[in-house]
């Protein structure tokens, strides 16, 4: 996930409206951290994604795998968590600490994402990650994903140095497109952004919570 000047946290988006002249006036900013605290740790993230996902395990039931069904996945806040990095920081993003974080391949599985995918792997579906992360956090990610349990994995993609500069639904978009055209088949898309959903080629679109931040 390569989290740039495209990042925009959820608490900057909270805003309340004057009762007398209707004037934009953002919410205090140490009341809104507090209140993305609350929503990942007071139940309602565990409520919203296990909706999710039991919706989509629910869909699968009826799905039929061909032999290249191929299930999409993002990674940041999709199968792996960052929230304990990015609390630790008071809801900001650093460049240096988000690299070492990546690096120390620590994140924990998102649990109800790690159901989903144990259900596509039952069914014979496989597994590509499609990450904005960088190829130098190739050998890391991998580490990670494997630690945590995801060990089943056909393609992990990262972003090549050449692709940069263009967006994540671009990226996203285009690495799809690209694995159609290798024969796969792919029938469901999970992702924390739209801009990992979007621009096609998705099959059955996962779109989990996520009030960390937001890319497109």
């Amino acid at each position: 996930m390569k989290k740039a000047a495209t990042v925009y946290f959820s608490f900057l988006l909270l805003v309340s409206l004057s009762a007398f002249n209707c004037s934009y006036n953002p919410a205090n900013l140490d009341s809104a951290k507090k209140e993305v605290q609350k929503y990942y740790e007071e139940g309602r993230y565990d409520k919203e994604i296990t909706e999710v996902v039991n919706k989509a395990i629910n869909e699968l039931e009826s799905l039929k795998p061909t032999p290249n069904a191929t299930a999409v996945f993002d990674i940041d806040e999709t199968v792996l968590s960052n929230y304990d990095h990015i609390k630790s920081i008071g809801y900001g993003f650093y460049v240096t600490a988000w690299n070492d974080w990546m690096l120390s391949a620590k994140a924990k599985a998102i649990p109800q994402t790690k159901t989903l995918y144990d259900k596509i792997v039952e069914k014979g579906i496989k597994v590509v990650f499609i990450t904005g992360r960088g190829y130098k956090f190739y050998d890391a990610t991998y580490k990670n994903l494997t630690a945590v349990g995801f060990s089943r994995i056909d393609t992990l993609i990262t972003r090549s140095e050449k692709e940069n500069h263009i967006s994540a639904l671009e990226f996203k978009t285009q690495k799809r497109k690209e694995l159609v055209q290798k024969g796969y088949n792919i029938v469901i898309n999970v992702g924390d952004q739209m801009s990992d959903l979007d621009g096609g080629n998705s099959g059955i679109k996962v779109k989990l919570p996520d009030l960390l931040y937001y890319i497109q």
